[in-house]
């Protein structure tokens, strides 16, 4: 017995010493300028960005890496700065620390996280439990770019993504939820007399495959409108001229009603053919150029 105990503590104590002589060597010798091209190299080519710039990598005990003033500029000819992470760390876990990190971020007015999982025999790579808190839309400046107009919100979400490359390109998928709350945006031409709308929620489940962002059982709602929706958001090209398929239901409330003869004749009209009070709607185009209407 005592032979064992011995035993014992004498294989905890040489792991011990292990992590921390390896903890030791990582503090005093820790390569961050090397790293640092080495990661900013990588991220531009996983996130199809043309430029990306660390401010500083640093050695975190006992076996984190962290950095501080990530920035993302794109290649899509949107022009200038995308978004910026103020602080990203990287920790291995114990029992596969070359291929299963824990990241966090801290950006845009939240903190996020998700376990990054490498499969570097196949080129792949899979983000796994995503959890984004307090993601302030205001914060992005490829949205704002995008759109050509203010989008505000505090943007929830969870979900998995998931790459792989094949011929020199990543092939990606993914499905999440994502939840908007205290969110508003403009519209480019007035919608029932509104010229921007403003909302208290909005959710919706999305799934990526390929070049295409999916939402289906989308819901929202304000004190003027609510509504539910369905589509998707063709990302072949950048962000900007990224092709619309959606179609959903708007439903006036009494606050708008009252002050709208537009939305209030709508009502009545569709009240008398369908014995609906929804509006029925398509939007189509693209991202900086929607084209909406409402469908018979």
């Amino acid at each position: 017995m005592n032979f064992l105990r011995n035993r014992l503590v004498l294989s905890c104590s040489l792991i011990l010493y292990t992590l921390l002589l390896t903890a030791a060597l990582l503090y005093f010798r820790f390569p961050a300028e090397k790293l640092k091209l080495s990661c900013q190299l990588r991220l531009e080519q996983l996130l199809s960005v043309n430029h990306c710039t660390i401010g500083q990598l640093s050695y975190h005990f006992p076996f984190s890496m962290v950095a501080n003033e990530i920035q993302f500029s794109s290649r899509t000819g949107e022009g200038g700065q995308l978004v910026t992470v103020d602080q990203a760390i990287l920790t291995p876990a114990l029992t596969s620390p070359k291929s299963r990190f824990l990241v966090t971020l801290n950006a845009c007015g939240g903190k996020h996280d998700f376990a990054l999982i490498l499969n570097r025999t196949e080129n792949e790579f899979t983000l796994k439990d995503i959890r984004l808190r307090d993601l302030d839309l205001a914060q992005l400046p490829f949205l704002r770019q995008a759109t050509a107009r203010e989008i505000t919100g505090s943007l929830e979400g969870s979900g998995t993504y998931h790459g792989i490359r094949k011929n020199g390109k990543y092939e990606t998928d993914g499905q999440g939820t994502i939840t908007l709350s205290k969110g508003s945006f403009g519209l480019l031409y007035p919608i029932l007399s509104l010229k921007n709308i403003d909302l208290q929620s909005f959710q919706a489940d999305i799934s990526l495959q390929g070049d295409d962002l999916k939402f289906s059982n989308g819901t929202f709602s304000g004190q003027e409108l609510k509504g539910d929706f369905s589509g998707i958001l063709g990302l072949k090209t950048g962000l900007a001229t990224s092709s619309l398929a959606f179609q959903g239901k708007l439903d006036p409330l009494p606050p708008l009603l009252k002050k709208s003869k537009h939305a209030k004749n709508m009502v009545n009209q569709l009240k008398k053919q369908r014995n609906q009070t929804g509006l029925p709607f398509r939007l189509n185009g693209v991202v900086q150029k929607p084209s909406f209407r409402f469908s018979p």
